[in-house]
Formats: structure tokens, sequence, C-alpha cells
């Protein structure tokens, strides 16, 4: 297990790609991700939601059915193809990272794969950027302000970086 140091809480609450205030704004690069067989991952119940509502389906969904810590119906049934993983928040279990690294290598448009998390998925982006193809896009919700769109190939040093950081317990 790996467990966030205090250090860098304040260092990942930031943006790790761009902001956008909606998917819909970039709908247009995530449709041509698709076409092309590009790996599209959406950590969280509200932008998983959000993109299938339009269409997108993303190969790799990692939900925990809360957002603000309220319980979530996000109504996620494009695939029956779910893994269930126990990660509580701050640390990401070898269990979790486990389901993350399979996925990325299983999931396709064909063979969509949801994660289900009992606790949070709140560091699912680390272990998703590390792993995943260069060109794969990885989406997650910013509180109160939008969607990050993260492209791994930018964002891959300083995922790796803040890995390495995590204390192993």
């Amino acid at each position: 297990m790996l467990k966030l140091p205090k250090s860098l809480r304040k260092e990942l609450s930031k943006p790790f790609g761009v902001l956008h205030k909606s998917v819909n704004l970039i709908e247009i690069p995530l449709r041509k991700q698709l076409e092309e067989k590009k790996l599209i991952i959406a950590i969280g119940d509200v932008t998983s939601k959000n993109l299938v509502e339009i269409g997108i389906q993303p190969q790799i969904c990692i939900v925990d059915n809360i957002t603000k810590r309220k319980p979530i119906q996000h109504n996620l049934n494009h695939t029956n193809n779910i893994i269930y993983v126990n990660n509580p928040a701050g640390v990401l279990t070898d269990e979790f990272v486990d389901a993350c690294i399979n996925s990325i290598h299983e999931a396709t448009t064909d063979n969509p794969i949801i994660i289900q998390v009992k606790g949070e998925e709140d560091l699912a982006v680390l272990p998703c950027v590390i792993n995943s193809p260069n060109d794969a896009f990885i989406l997650y919700g910013q509180p109160d302000e939008g969607v990050v769109l993260v492209k791994v190939e930018e964002a891959y040093d300083k995922a790796l970086n803040y890995y390495k950081q995590l204390i192993k317990e």
C-alpha cells in the first residue's frame, strides 16, 4: 500500500492537466481519440456520467458512488465488465493499482471496464498516468470548477515524480 504524505496534499489538489468548464467543451478531441481507438480513462462518478451522457464511452471508468462526500447514482450500465476493489482515502492499495494496470491492458472500446472502488479513487490519476500509453487521455473532475483533461505524454514525468514520493506501508 502507498500512502499520500501530507506534504503532497496541496500539490495534488491542483489540476494535473488542462481544466475545462465542461466535457462538452472538449467533445471534439475526445470523439477523435475514440475514433482512433486511443485510450480514454474517466476518473470519478460525475465525469464518467457526463461523458457517457454525451455519447462518449471511456474504455475505463473509475467510480466510487460518492461525489462531494455524498452518495451519487451514476447509472453507468454500458458494460457488465465491473471490477470491485477496496481503496481507502489517501492511499493506493496494491489491489487498486493492479486493477488500474490490468484494465489499461485489457479495456477496449468493445470491452469497456468499470472499476468500482469501495473507498476513494482520489489518487487514481497517478497509477493511470504512469501505466497508460503516451497517447491516452485521462479525465477527472475538479470540484466546483469543471473537468481536467490529462494528456499522458505531457503529465508522465510529473506523475512519476509524485508516485515516487508516496510512502510505502
